[in-house]
């Protein structure tokens, strides 16, 4: 099933498709309310969904939404877009891949690899995704330790005693001690040390 604006684009892509022995368009629509109806129709494997599908943004992220809500299908992204918040929006939406119009050559094997259940993405936006990931992970690890602990970490990261800290600081020891335990347990490493080394590997600290 195919949902795209276009008609060259439809029809040449439509074409392109069916020139392949196991590949068949079995619809196609043009706007976010045809694409569910057509949805709610067909027995589509795979949805090749257009991001833009009017001037009303990534309508195309709401009609698969939209479909997904009715179905279970396997919904490919396409589109000339190539934007971090777009990729990273559409498979938080649902979909399996993101392709864009330059890798048309790609779409076939993206749509087999969807119909199979196979984890392939596409590699623009498998680096996007990895990326995405990343920082992710980084704003979680980040949230692992309160704001005082993470000052704590950075002034141990930067060779400073804990005399040092207290003053900076304006923190009675006991105070400072605590951080320090606090961090260990929950880093689960025996020392100072040892924590802030992780904590900048693991982008907890700058």
């Amino acid at each position: 099933m195919l949902v795209e604006d276009d008609r060259i684009w439809r029809e040449q892509l439509t074409n392109y498709l069916n020139r392949e022995e196991d590949l068949v368009i079995v619809g196609t629509a043009v706007n976010r309310q045809d694409a569910v109806h057509l949805a709610r129709l067909s027995d589509a494997h795979v949805v090749l969904m257009d991001l833009v599908l009017s001037d009303e943004g990534y309508d195309g992220i709401e009609a698969a939404l939209d479909i997904l809500e009715i179905k279970e299908s396997k919904i490919i992204m396409l589109t000339g877009i190539d934007e971090e918040d777009a990729i990273m929006d559409t498979f938080t939406a649902g979909a399996v891949n993101y392709v864009t119009k330059d890798h048309y050559e790609d779409i076939p094997y993206a749509i087999r690899a969807a119909y199979y259940n196979s984890s392939y993405i596409h590699p623009d936006s498998a680096g996007v995704l990895m990326k995405g990931f990343r920082t992710l992970r980084k704003e979680q690890r980040g949230k692992l330790l309160t704001p005082a602990e993470r000052e704590v970490l950075t002034y141990i990261h930067d060779g400073h005693k804990q005399t040092t800290i207290q003053s900076e600081r304006y923190t009675a020891e006991s105070t400072v001690k605590k951080h320090v335990n606090n961090i260990l347990r929950k880093l689960k490493v025996s020392s100072s040390r040892e924590a802030a080394r992780m904590a900048k590997r693991l982008g907890i600290i700058d």
